[in-house]
């Protein structure tokens, strides 16, 4: 049908005048406890809410418009109104969900709303979902009834869409430039807007010579949406203050800790040390493995904890004891940003980055820096602190490490191909881990030779896996397959006998048994949701995340949820060893309850309310 002979009436403006004015007093509620903030802030999340309550509307208005000039008008009212009830209700559940539990509406929740049962796992019934019903059809009722007395014209657009887009842009230039600088006020702001998507300068700002600045000095009593910790910590009088070191390597996976590959671990744990064989990281990425091994918490709080700079309360309590500080890092401490996150506390002349050269050789020089470290002070216990590269991709190592000759001798990306040279590339890996164990063995025999295991808690381990296609896929931050997931994990020193523990076991138990260690008498659901290790095996579950899913590892069964509400179809169920199952559904219903119980562990740690 052509324009000439489409029926159209005026464009309904009056309608989404009215809906915009509806959707940002719902937008008022949900973010209202950071509106009586500081002023920048305010300012900030005022520019945001004008600005996102448009994007929420602009798809429908789009759609509006052109089957309004191309189709049919009538059928253009009625695609908006309920276009528009939809989106109305979808802020609805995320104002629900937001109350309750402190995020956003995301595929988890939504994963969890729509399995058989879940509503009712939640806390639902039948006379909730006949409520939910009556509120559906009631905004149904609304919108149709406001684009009967709306269908005129809106006066002023252009007016009205240039003060729009002064907001938005004021908006994204006000939260890159706060989190250049680190301004927690606005960064926390930012997280109470639904399905809010952060405006980053930091790599055009880098390009350009500006050094972020770091705080001198950090407040605990920093405010925002985190209650973390829950209690403050509680230590017994005269605690124990023993050395703490923690040995990190990029990409190791469990299966490398053979008497082959890792001949010096391997004796290590034999001799020294406690071996954990069903240990796995807290992602299968290095943002989410080391920021749950120092936590001991699930990867989703990731981003709340880098906006208000908030750093573990492990590091802080070892700052509080006045404890020699020791970091060092083979790749940089700015990316990932665990300069604001795990270290963000840590002065600055602490913190030792070195990514001049090939990985190993990095990781020779960094050792030569902690040994010499570690003999600084006799006297005053330090923390100590390295993150090896040997083992990224693309693999490299010396001559004197290779104990797989047939490898690839060179990995060209554009080159390559992946099915006939995965095992030569595999072989690449197994001779840079070797590598690495070559090194660990220079730290190892030090403590050892010099007295300092007896005092020394050691925490050896992986931020994530890697895979080699053995589920179809390589590397790593693609899926949760146990080669992307499974690391090792020795703990030595002071009185740990040798013994070796098969009881599952994750990355999120570490920091409750190394707080234990140093006299903290909290129970560690005061700031962790892991478990000090000897207790693991009393967990039902556990968990592992990626930059936008949460997965739950059970006893039988492994189920990863998207945690941005975008990914709907990145709902994954397997058996715990990757094998497919035959009914998916069958499994949520079994596992149903204990996927509510991980959406509780995913937000303990959000305030309420303002604090």
């Amino acid at each position: 049908m052509s324009s000439a002979s489409t029926p159209r009436g005026r464009f309904p403006g009056v309608f989404f005048a009215v809906n915009y004015l509806v959707l940002l007093a719902i937008l008022i509620y949900i973010a209202g406890d950071n509106l009586t903030g500081p002023p920048p802030a305010v300012a900030f999340l005022s520019g945001a809410l004008i600005g996102y309550v448009a994007l929420y509307l602009i798809p429908v208005a789009l759609v509006t418009a052109l089957l309004h000039r191309f189709v049919h008008a009538g059928l253009a009212r009625g695609v908006a109104v309920l276009l528009t009830a939809a989106t109305v209700l979808l802020l609805i559940v995320d104002a629900q969900i937001h109350g309750l539990y402190g995020f956003h509406l995301n595929g988890f929740v939504w994963n969890l709303l729509i399995t058989p049962g879940g509503i009712a796992s939640m806390g639902g019934s039948d006379s909730a979902i006949l409520v939910a019903v009556l509120v559906c059809m009631l905004v149904v009722l609304f919108e149709a009834g406001l684009m009967w007395l709306g269908r005129r014209s809106l006066p002023a657009t252009r007016l009205i869409l240039v003060a729009l887009l002064v907001a938005m842009v004021g908006e994204r230039l006000a939260y890159g430039i706060s989190d250049l600088n680190g301004y927690r006020p606005v960064l926390a702001a930012a997280q109470s807007v639904p399905f809010y998507q952060p405006a980053t300068f930091a790599g055009l700002a880098e390009h350009f010579g500006y050094q972020r600045p770091r705080r001198g000095e950090f407040k605990l009593e920093d405010g925002g949406r985190l209650n973390y910790p829950a209690r403050p910590l509680e230590v017994v009088e005269d605690p124990s203050s023993p050395n703490i070191l923690f040995l990190v390597s990029e990409s190791l996976r469990a299966d490398m800790l053979t008497p082959e590959i890792m001949p010096n671990l391997w004796r290590f744990a034999a001799d020294s040390g406690r071996r954990y064989t069903q240990h796995v990281s807290g992602g299968n990425g290095t943002r989410m493995g080391v920021f749950s091994l120092f936590y001991g918490l699930p990867g989703n709080y990731w981003f709340s904890f880098l906006n208000h700079r908030r750093p573990p309360v492990l590091v802080t309590e070892l700052q509080r004891r006045d404890y020699r500080l020791g970091l060092y890092t083979s790749a940089r401490f700015s990316y990932p940003e665990f300069d604001q996150t795990v270290f963000a506390s840590v002065p600055e002349d602490a913190l030792h980055s070195d990514d001049e050269g090939l990985g190993w050789q990095r990781d020779r020089r960094n050792v030569e820096r902690l040994l010499s470290f570690m003999d600084e002070d006799s006297e005053t216990p330090f923390f100590g602190f390295m993150f090896f590269e040997s083992p990224h991709a693309r693999y490299y190592f010396p001559e004197d490490s290779v104990i797989r000759p047939d490898y690839l001798k060179e990995l060209n990306y554009a080159t390559m191909d992946v099915q006939r040279d995965m095992p030569l590339i595999f072989n690449r890996y197994v001779n840079s881990v070797h590598h690495l164990d070559q090194q660990l063995g220079r730290i190892l025999d030090k403590l050892r030779e010099s007295g300092r295991l007896k005092n020394t808690l050691v925490v050896i381990t992986g931020d994530h896996g890697e895979e080699f296609m053995e589920n179809g896929r390589w590397g790593h931050n693609s899926a949760f397959h146990e080669q992307q997931i499974r690391v090792p994990l020795v703990i030595a020193g002071l009185d740990i006998k040798p013994a070796v523990v098969q009881v599952p076991t994750s990355h999120l138990d570490v920091a409750p048994t190394v707080l234990r260690r140093l006299g903290v008498t909290n129970p560690a659901s005061d700031y962790a949701e892991g478990v000090p290790l000897d207790q693991a095996a009393k967990q039902p579950y556990r968990l592992v995340a990626s930059w936008n899913a949460m997965a739950y590892l059970g006893p039988e069964y492994k189920v990863s949820m998207p945690t941005s509400v975008g990914g709907l179809a990145e709902m994954s169920i397997s058996y715990a060893d990757d094998r497919p199952v035959p009914d998916e559904n069958a499994v949520l219903m079994k596992t149903r309850d204990n996927l509510v119980e991980l959406l509780k562990d995913m937000s303990r740690f959000y305030a309420r309310e303002a604090p």
